[in-house]
């Protein structure tokens, strides 16, 4: 009988170590590149759903109305908000901050600046 020898070639210790540091820094940078998106309800004065705000890694936020349909976009940069239509199309600038505060109603009447009270006198 004949014996039949195969080639069989193994990867080095160096080799190992560098595809696994390789492996490693990918790893990484997903795990680093990956930003949460922050969505909001929003409910009308008698608590009816009305849709719901999401804001994106990038700082845009767009606003869907009950029907899951875009209303309206908006970012704000250094103070200064640019507005855009569903479609995308620039509506215009404001350099009055935005802001949204979680779980507001819209439509509600704002509440009047209640004086500090000291309690246990």
């Amino acid at each position: 009988m004949k014996s039949t020898q195969f080639g069989v070639s193994y990867p080095t210790y160096s080799a190992l170590l560098n595809k696994s540091i390789l492996i490693l820094l990918i790893a990484t940078q997903l795990i680093l590149s990956i930003r949460p998106v922050f969505a909001q309800a929003i409910y009308g004065p008698e608590g009816q759903y009305r849709g719901y705000s999401q804001t994106s890694p990038s700082g845009v936020t767009n606003v869907y109305n009950a029907a899951g349909q875009n209303t309206q976009s908006f970012q704000t940069d250094h103070g200064q908000t640019s507005f855009y239509s569903p479609q995308g199309q620039y509506q215009g600038v404001s350099t009055a901050p935005v802001v949204m505060q979680p779980n507001t109603t819209l439509g509600a009447p704002r509440q009047a600046p209640q004086a500090p009270s000291v309690k246990g006198w």
